[in-house]
């Protein structure tokens, strides 16, 4: 006969696998942990006459709401590589143009022009944007740095026509410091560049 205590011992085991008690799976909490609704933020930066400018911030993406009357479009910047600070500026708007400064550092800037009329494009350039004519859509940009020949180009474009003239200026001891031009000017049909060391004078009629 075998030892009372043996056969205890087997039976208090065998209740326990019968039960299950002992080697239940413990239970998923992954839904403990499931993250949260992102929170959206909407600011509305410009409303006149049927037309309004939106932009939404969440924790992924920068996008601008452009509503005309009915007519609602999305431009989602984060997805064209569009750097963003919050928050993003309206600039001007015109007839044609809403002008929006999106990013900034120091002497440095990002603009985008979303289009009003449909038969306009949006517009981005990856360039310093140094001046802006609202009246008759011209900006001014730095568009290149040449550090090997001490040559900066900057260049004049026209929105509607794309049409662009460029101006070299040379680099030197008293303009050497980024962004080498102390005040540029746009009207119609000049362009005036002012640096530490001479003023130009462009005729940019040929940008129309």
């Amino acid at each position: 006969m075998k030892p009372p205590h043996y056969i205890l011992a087997l039976l208090i085991l065998s209740a326990g696998c019968e039960s299950g008690h002992s080697f239940a799976p413990v239970e998923s909490t992954a839904d403990q942990f499931a993250p949260t609704a992102e929170e959206v933020t909407v600011d509305n930066l410009y409303r006149s006459d049927g037309l309004s400018v939106d932009v939404s911030y969440n924790n992924f993406n920068t996008v601008v709401c452009l509503t005309t009357g009915m007519k609602v479009t999305e431009y989602n910047l984060t997805a064209l590589n569009i750097p963003t600070k919050v928050p993003c500026e309206v600039r001007w708007v015109n007839g044609d143009f809403v002008c929006m400064l999106t990013w900034w550092s120091q002497s440095q800037s990002r603009h985008i022009f979303i289009p009003i009329q449909q038969h306009h494009e949006f517009i981005y350039l990856d360039k310093q944007i140094a001046a802006t004519d609202s009246v008759n859509n011209n900006i001014a940009y730095i568009d290149t740095v040449d550090e090997e020949f001490n040559k900066v180009s900057f260049k004049v474009e026209n929105l509607l026509t794309r049409k662009s003239q460029t101006v070299n200026v040379e680099i030197n001891e008293r303009n050497g410091i980024y962004p080498f031009y102390e005040q540029i000017r746009l009207s119609k049909h000049l362009f005036t560049l002012t640096t530490t060391s001479e003023r130009i004078n462009i005729d940019i009629s040929g940008i129309y």
